[in-house]
């Protein structure tokens, strides 16, 4: 008689349900995660047949269908496909449960993946996953972007933020006044011109030339109330303006990693 390979002979799989929707796992790749190994190991699961068919399924509570099919997705595809190409939203879906079922090793591939990503992504929703997923190294790069953007924070964007974090950000993006570029000069009706000249039959006095565009550029003024409350105070040379205000963002008490 033929005996199964310890690592590939087993087909068997866990039935759940999510949002009353099935999903089948295989037990090898559960047992990836201490979670799913305590839970296949303890039989604590309550009745005899739970998990074992659709007409049993474990009943997951919590997480939507979305979230469990973008794992999934990830689950199967890194082993079989390589890389899965979803999106930010998807990706950070797959995180969260690999984070919270302790998929250690999977959840280090999807975050090297999104390493790649969060330049490109929406610095809200980077902020979100970073908090939610314990991604430290996310969090002050995103609130960095919040403040040099140019648009003002809408009221959606406040209530997602918190009044505390919207408000830090806010002392942040007045510490900085930017130049607006020069308004294009007015044309004249003789000549339809920005300048006139001294031959001008309307009779206009000559007009300076116009200035010349220039880049806007931001206008630094430090905020006193940004040092901290034991004394520290902002640095005396001042580095490039990203890592700039991404320093005022770490001082922050509302914006720290917790």
């Amino acid at each position: 008689m033929s005996s199964k390979h310890p690592k590939h002979g087993d087909a068997s799989y866990l039935v759940f349900s999510v949002e009353d929707v099935i999903f089948h796992i295989p037990i090898r790749r559960l047992k990836q995660s201490q979670y799913f190994r305590d839970m296949i190991d303890d039989t604590h699961t309550g009745k005899e047949l739970e998990g074992k068919s659709d007409d049993h399924p474990i009943v997951l509570g919590g997480i939507s269908t979305f979230e469990m099919a973008c794992f999934l997705d990830v689950l199967e595809s890194l082993f079989v496909f390589g890389d899965p190409e979803l999106s930010f939203e998807q990706w950070s879906a797959a995180l969260h449960l690999a984070t919270m079922w302790s998929f250690d090793d999977l959840r280090n591939s999807i975050i090297s993946q999104m390493d790649k990503m969060t330049a490109n992504a929406s610095p809200f929703d980077v902020a979100d996953v970073s908090l939610k997923c314990g991604v430290e190294k996310w969090l002050h790069p995103a609130y960095a972007a919040l403040c040099r953007r140019e648009a003002s924070f809408t009221d959606d964007e406040v209530e997602r933020l918190g009044i505390k974090r919207a408000a830090a950000l806010w002392r942040i993006r007045e510490s900085f006044e930017f130049k607006k570029t020069p308004e294009t000069p007015p044309t004249f009706p003789c000549c339809g011109g920005p300048v006139v000249c001294n031959t001008c039959p309307q009779g206009f006095p000559p007009s300076p030339p116009p200035a010349k565009p220039s880049r806007s550029k931001p206008k630094l003024r430090v905020v006193r109330t940004l040092a901290h409350a034991d004394g520290s105070t902002l640095p005396e040379k001042l580095g490039p303006m990203v890592n700039y205000i991404l320093e005022l963002v770490k001082m922050e008490e509302a914006l720290k990693f917790t």
